[in-house]
């Protein structure tokens, strides 16, 4: 970059110059411009002649005029080292030093931000006997937190999922538990004693063989340092290590979603030495037994590479980077997903050339919500408050204002086929809500919504705002970090919470998560004696062992929680892909996701 300001203090100094045109000039007007000795002028000179930029004859004898000629345009010059410093992986470098220039050449950063664009999808290079497939996606945040126990949002979810392996995998297609790195287990007749078998020969990424001392660590450490996620495993009384590859974990009590939970990506197995060497940097560089590892997080990208010795079979990919390219990842549509299909060799640019690719879509589980505070001082306290709020918030409006991918919310814990739509009563007429308003005894005091400042959060914020606007209804958004909102006190101070809840096909388990999670439960807007019947249900609900009387305790709880108005659904996302033809194994999750190791490319 000090090269590239050298160049552009030499042009300006310039008047006369123009591209291709050769002018006069001594060095020591050259070193004058440039601020530096004679000498140091004349190697700044060759630099630049060396990069292409200008050409330089020097003038013989002295007192003789050298001839320059500028080759490339300054903008241009700093559009190429831009590029140079993508390429080298510094993302946020490039963004600064294009944003410095940005009001000089207005179509700098517009030309830097279409080569970006360009950069993503699959690129493959080839060489005799080899061949090296890169998926490039962009995100909007890096990615400081993969540790398992503590990840928040469901990227970084999905991307633990990537790195680390739990001890049972949960096949969402047969609804069956899969080995992983257990491969056999088996539980006494009391239901309290759980002995699994672990795989040989499982390598972690920094180099040692899994064992029984790294599950012990994992699960431990889970429930007892882990004031987010510990809820999921908070039946375990013990883990007894019995040999290298052997344990036993004894409950407090029978539990009938215990493997449940050991599928959860939570519960992923870390080993013991390294992540205790790691600390707090653990997080950031993290090692699992997953299909691929991190060798590189930072701000400007996270990249992972495909785990040679992996013992599930090594990915195809042999290389995802994800960068760090806030603009970019707020103009997609659909987020990552969509950037699977972009820039695959030989795609072509017109919408006619997409008849052949392959249509992919399905519906979310997971479903926005708005969490009302029932132990806060004001409006939201009053049941009658929140009813209205749950009639002025029309659900059809909603999606016909804002649209997108948004579909009708639907409630969790019935079978597909007999799920009923949200929010299905008939509309309230304006001089109804506010005679109900009036009634009340609402006087129009403030209400403070907190969420975080996604795009699609800030649309349905704003859309809040307006609608309740309209009653009289002052609501005042408050923006914060998902880390800062997964602050127990930053929920509880709150009136409103704009939300989604992660749901999929393990409904009961997701349930759970909802309501215990210490990241977003609404359990922080319950009052004690709520709370404590939350508890009840749900510990009768570990302990039924009869699928079909846990279905219906499920939409009990779901039912008793609708009619407490603790939360408010609003709608869940349909996600729509177009995948090039050649991409294949590619499914997408209940979370909208595709499975990384699972996708190849055919020639």
């Amino acid at each position: 970059m000090i090269l590239f300001e050298h160049y552009h203090r030499l042009f300006a100094g310039c008047p006369q110059a123009a591209l291709d045109k050769p002018i006069t000039l001594s060095l020591a007007r050259a070193s004058s411009i440039l601020c530096c000795t004679p000498r140091n002028a004349a190697g700044t000179v060759k630099k630049l002649q060396q990069r292409g930029w200008i050409l330089w004859q020097p003038g013989k004898g002295r007192g003789n005029q050298s001839v320059l000629t500028f080759r490339i345009h300054p903008a241009d010059a700093a559009l190429s080292v831009a590029r140079e410093l993508v390429r080298q992986g510094e993302i946020r470098g490039a963004r600064a030093f294009v944003s410095r220039y940005r009001e000089e050449w207005a179509e700098l950063e517009e030309t830097f931000q279409r080569w970006m664009s360009s950069q993503f999808g699959l690129h493959v290079s080839r060489s005799p006997g080899s061949r090296k497939d890169v998926l490039r996606l962009s995100q909007g945040r890096p990615f400081p937190v993969l540790d398992p126990s503590r990840v928040l949002l469901r990227s970084e979810a999905h991307l633990a999922k990537q790195v680390f392996d739990g001890l049972v995998h949960f096949d969402p297609e047969r609804g069956r538990f899969q080995p992983r790195l257990a491969l056999y287990w088996e539980a006494d007749p009391q239901g309290t004693e759980w002995t699994f078998i672990l795989r040989k020969g499982v390598w972690f990424h920094h180099g040692r063989m899994l064992e029984a001392e790294d599950v012990r660590y994992a699960l431990l450490r889970l429930r007892d340092q882990s004031p987010l996620h510990r809820w999921l495993v908070r039946s375990i009384r013990a883990v007894d290590v019995v040999d290298a590859y052997t344990l036993r974990i004894r409950l407090h009590h029978p539990d009938s979603l215990f493997l449940h939970a050991l599928s959860k990506e939570f519960a992923s197995i870390v080993p013991f030495d390294y992540t205790e060497r790691m600390g707090g940097q653990f997080g950031r560089m993290p090692s699992g037994t997953g299909p691929f590892r991190v060798v590189r997080n930072d701000d400007s990208m996270l990249v992972l590479e495909a785990f040679e010795p992996y013992f599930g079979g090594r990915p195809f990919v042999d290389r995802i980077e994800i960068w760090c390219v806030p603009d970019i990842a707020a103009e997609t549509e659909t987020g990552w997903p969509e950037i699977v299909y972009a820039n695959v060799p030989g795609r072509e640019k017109q919408d006619g050339s997409r008849s052949t690719w392959t249509e992919l879509s399905r519906s979310e589980r997971c479903f926005q919500y708005l969490g009302c505070n029932m132990i806060k001082p004001g409006p939201v306290r009053s049941a009658a408050f929140r009813a209205i709020l749950d009639r002025i918030l029309d659900r059809r409006l909603l999606l016909e204002e804002l649209g997108g991918t948004r579909e009708r919310a639907v409630i969790w814990g019935e079978p597909e086929t007999e799920r009923r739509e949200v929010s299905s009563f008939p509309p309230m007429s304006d001089s109804e809500i506010l005679r109900r308003l009036k009634a009340i005894g609402y006087r129009e005091e403030p209400l403070r919504l907190v969420s975080y400042p996604d795009e699609d959060h800030a649309e349905d914020a704003e859309w809040i705002r307006q609608r309740c606007a309209r009653y009289g209804i002052d609501v005042r958004i408050v923006y914060v970090e998902p880390e800062e909102l997964a602050r127990p006190e930053t929920i509880r101070g709150a009136d409103l919470v704009l939300d989604s809840a992660n749901i999929d096909e393990r409904e009961e388990l997701s349930l759970l998560e909802f309501l215990h999670d210490q990241a977003f439960s609404p359990c922080h807007h319950l009052p004690p004696e709520a709370v404590r019947e939350v508890m009840a249900r749900s510990a009768v609900l570990t302990r039924t062992f009869d699928e079909k009387e846990r279905r219906r305790q499920v939409r009990a709880i779901v039912s008793w929680l609708r009619r407490q108005r603790v939360f408010l659904p609003l709608y869940r996302n349909r996600i729509e892909l177009l995948a090039h033809p050649r991409w294949s194994g590619l499914s997408l999750n209940a979370h909208g996701w595709p499975d990384f190791s699972r996708m190849f490319v055919r020639s």
